[in-house]
């Protein structure tokens, strides 16, 4: 297990890679309908996707293993679903039973996507692994027709200040967490930034944010796991951007 915090994004590139290539056989499992994904930052992203989504292309950049990819397409979406982990892209594949589009691509680095070629992106707790926000948002503004949306999902940059952490808030600082997913444990390093480098990235990029959610846990969620959610009410935890690209 990697702890050490990566030099430069190549090798912070690799050590995430590294780590969800591990999970992405549990992954499903321990998360679809887990606590923290499942039923408290996914149904609060779901909720601010733009709809009807009938005949829509929609990017999922970091799909994982294929939750989100699998909702859009239920949606009546056509989807491209991105990953780093070349494993969790077979997941993903393998859950959606040949519908979709699936392919690993590094969203450090420029996308292979058409222009004008999408309607909506949505980016599920992934672009915190990326230091510099300008490639991923300007390959999504690229791609996407005029119009068109993203909906970004992150660690709250108001939530409680990680052990790892030394800076303030108003720091864009390299932080680490340690997870269990089923028996696999991995240590993730990530970007926290307060919220004017965030809207500053979204703008800069072509974006203006129209709607922002901060989820708490439902009466449901914290009946299922009250243990895990009972400490973060009134805490935030997560938070949702929808952006609309600009004219």
């Amino acid at each position: 297990m990697t702890t050490q915090p990566p030099a430069d994004q190549a090798e912070h590139t690799e050590q995430t890679r590294d780590a969800y290539d591990r999970l992405a056989a549990v992954w499903s499992a321990t998360t679809d309908d887990g606590p923290w994904n499942g039923l408290l930052e996914r149904p609060a992203l779901q909720a601010l996707v733009p709809a009807p989504l009938d005949g829509a292309t929609v990017l999922d950049a970091g799909c994982g293993a294929g939750a989100q990819a699998a909702w859009l397409l239920d949606q009546g979406a056509d989807v491209i679903g991105v990953d780093l982990s070349p494993r969790m892209v077979e997941e993903a594949a393998r859950r959606c039973g040949g519908r979709g589009r699936f392919m690993a691509a590094d969203m450090s680095r420029p996308l292979p996507l058409e222009p004008q070629s999408l309607d909506g992106v949505t980016s599920s707790l992934a672009l915190h692994y990326i230091e510099d926000w300008s490639v991923p948002l300007r390959s999504f503004a690229a791609a996407l027709r005029p119009g068109g949306w993203a909906v970004i999902s992150l660690d709250h940059p108001f939530a409680p200040p990680l052990a790892s952490q030394r800076g303030t808030y108003f720091d864009t600082e390299l932080a680490s967490d340690s997870w269990q997913k089923g028996d696999v444990e991995v240590t993730q390093h990530f970007w926290r930034r307060p919220l004017s480098a965030a809207f500053g990235a979204f703008a800069d990029a072509g974006f203006a944010v129209d709607r922002i959610a901060e989820p708490q846990p439902s009466a449901e969620a914290l009946r299922q796991f009250p243990d895990e959610l009972g400490s973060i009410v009134g805490v935030p935890n997560f938070i949702v951007y929808r952006l609309w690209l600009r004219d």
